[in-house]
């Protein structure tokens, strides 16, 4: 009697194992049908940059979380073959969208400091990935690929934290409008470039509003608030002069 407890258990887990897997492909394919549509999103002007960019730095941690609760069920790779739900396209498209909207809307007066902290957090990735991923460890160029996304989301998390975040008293300097052009990329962008001012010793590129950009004429006098950043990553906002 004790040799045909399993035979009757098995066919019961296995139904509950395939409703469980399939409920995690459900849950992975929302995932990252919304990490999609957020992207898509920012691509337009109407694109509510606080509240989505707060969305979008959740989606890896989400993922992270659900990977760690239900290990069997989720996962965050690269790649088809494996019986647990993907997660990670929604956190590259994440990552991507995070580091896009960071270069189009945030005016850092040196990126070097942010871009140091995106290679470290990908060689750290790198490394730990190597020494305990086995499948990413098979197929290098997944390694390599996954470690530009870690830096990527790195690099677009601190950065839009650095300036939400922020409580600094602003330096308020002045400079006149050389040129104005539209971005070269995919994103809605509007950038003016500034004649030499505050720390800049030569003519500097800035991102400004759709609104602004609209008003403002090459000659034109612009306010600039100088902050210092919540992670000391100084930064600067565009205004008209009242």
């Amino acid at each position: 009697m004790n040799d045909l407890a399993p035979q009757h258990e098995t066919p019961g887990n296995d139904v509950s194992r395939d409703r469980g897997s399939a409920q995690a492909q459900r849950i992975a394919l929302g995932f990252t049908l919304a990490a999609i549509g957020l992207a898509g999103w920012s691509l337009f002007p109407s694109f509510p940059a606080g509240q989505l960019i707060a969305v979008v730095t959740v989606i890896p941690l989400l993922a992270l979380i659900l990977t760690l609760r239900f290990p069997g069920r989720f996962r965050i790779g690269l790649g088809a073959g494996y019986a647990a739900a993907n997660l990670g396209t929604g956190c590259i498209v994440a990552a991507g969208t995070l580091a896009a909207r960071t270069l189009s809307d945030i005016n850092l007066v040196s990126w070097l400091p942010l871009t140091a902290f995106a290679i470290a957090a990908a060689i750290i990735f790198l490394i730990v990935a190597a020494r305990f991923e086995t499948q990413l460890r098979r197929r290098g160029w997944r390694l390599l690929l996954a470690a530009l996304f870690v830096g990527a989301y790195a690099f677009g998390a601190l950065g839009q934290f650095n300036t939400a975040l922020d409580r600094s008293a602003p330096a308020l300097l002045r400079s006149r409008v050389l040129a104005k052009h539209l971005g070269h990329s995919r994103l809605a962008t509007y950038q003016v470039t500034l004649e030499p001012w505050g720390p800049f010793a030569r003519p500097s590129e800035a991102h400004v509003p759709q609104a602004l950009y609209e008003q403002l004429q090459p000659g034109d006098t612009v306010c600039l608030g100088l902050r210092d950043g919540a992670f000391r990553m100084a930064w600067f906002g565009v205004a008209a002069c009242r």
